[in-house]
C-alpha cells in the first residue's frame, strides 16, 4: 500500500465518521467563530498599504501623460533590404539546423 491509498484510505474514514458525528453544526460553528475571532496581521495592512501607494503613484504618472498627449504620433519602421545572396546563406543556415531533409539540395 503507497502513501495515496493509505492518506485516501484515511481521508475517507475521517470523511465518513465527519458526516455521521451528532454535534456537527456545533463544532463548525465554533469553528467559524474562532477563525472570525482571530486577529488579522499587520503584515497584510502594510502589503495593500503598499500595493494601494503604488497604484496611485502610477496614476500621477500615467494620467498625466495619457491627458497631455492628444495628436498622435506617427513611427515609420524600416526594414533593410536583403541581397539575394544573404537570402541564399539564410536558407542553407535554416536547412543545417534541420535533422531530417525533406527536400532534395
Amino acid at each position: 500500500m503507497n502513501q495515496d491509498d493509505f492518506l485516501k484510505q484515511v481521508t475517507s474514514k475521517l470523511d465518513g465518521m465527519a458526516q455521521q458525528h451528532k454535534g456537527k453544526a456545533v463544532v463548525m460553528n465554533r469553528v467559524l467563530e474562532e477563525i472570525q475571532d482571530t486577529k488579522e496581521s499587520r503584515f497584510a495592512f502594510l502589503k495593500m498599504s503598499g500595493f494601494a501607494l503604488a497604484a496611485a503613484i502610477a496614476g500621477i504618472v500615467v494620467l498625466p501623460n495619457i491627458a497631455t498627449h492628444d495628436e498622435p504620433q506617427t513611427q515609420v519602421v524600416s526594414t533593410p533590404k536583403l541581397s539575394p545572396q544573404m537570402v541564399e546563406d539564410l536558407e542553407m543556415l535554416m536547412v543545417l539546423g534541420e535533422d531530417k531533409v525533406p527536400h532534395g539540395s
